[in-house]
């Protein structure tokens, strides 16, 4: 069975070859796809992992990094949303982006997962993977819907 470290490390892997493709062809089209992505994907590690690891004093820290690293990825995709495609200022905030994202995914499968390991059992992080799993689906619907995330 799959663990929230699995199904964490494929989504990264989704998100950075959208980036690679989003870089490459400037398009804001792509940016949305991305944001459908990593919304959910974000939101989903804030409400269901990352508690998990504020409750231990040793990863506490570790999570608090995390969520500084999500405000910083939101607030450029904000950004990035408002502006017209294909300028140069637009190019450099989307590789701003890109390498806020790069560095957040090397901090958590290096240091957050190898703590994750040690405090959650084999069985919590499969059950964490369902969980996150099933929240994903439930949020990536009522985006769908137009229903209220509150």
């Amino acid at each position: 069975m799959k663990t929230i470290y699995d199904v964490l490390s494929s989504e990264h892997k989704l998100v950075l070859d959208m980036f690679e493709e989003a870089v490459s062809s400037g398009s804001k089209e792509v940016l949305f796809r991305i944001k459908a992505e990593i919304d959910p994907h974000m939101v989903g590690e804030e409400k269901l992992y990352y508690p998990l690891l504020e409750e231990k004093e040793e990863s506490r820290d570790l999570a608090r990094k995390a969520y500084i690293e999500h405000n910083e990825a939101k607030a450029l995709m904000y950004e990035l949303e408002g502006m017209g495609e294909g300028s140069e200022t637009w190019t450099v905030r989307l590789n701003e982006l890109k390498e806020v994202i790069i560095h957040h995914i090397q901090d958590e499968e290096g240091k957050v997962f190898e703590k994750s390991r040690d405090l959650l059992s084999q069985q919590k992080a499969e059950e964490l993977a369902q969980k996150y799993l099933e929240f994903k689906k439930s949020y990536t619907s009522k985006i769908e819907a137009g229903e209220s995330l509150a």
